[in-house]
């Protein structure tokens, strides 16, 4: 059986196009330069794991203490 993902398309917290995120992992894609093609790339992660879910949010997702932290020491 294969593993089910929540995948998000989202606006980089940075600014610099679109990323693609699983659900619950830290991790997350290199920024695309449009919204469409990360919604390719998810679309395409989504097919690899059936069963899986695609969400696109419209705001940058909030900054965990930790990404903050390591922000402010850059």
């Amino acid at each position: 059986m294969t593993e089910r993902f929540t995948y998000h398309v989202m606006p980089d917290p940075d600014g610099w196009g679109w990323i693609v995120a699983a659900e619950g992992y830290v991790s997350r894609s290199l920024p695309y330069g449009t919204k469409d093609e990360a919604i390719e790339i998810a679309e395409d992660l989504v097919r690899r794991h059936p069963g899986s879910t695609l969400l696109i949010d419209h705001q940058p997702p909030r900054l965990t203490p930790v990404e903050i932290e390591h922000r402010l020491a850059a």
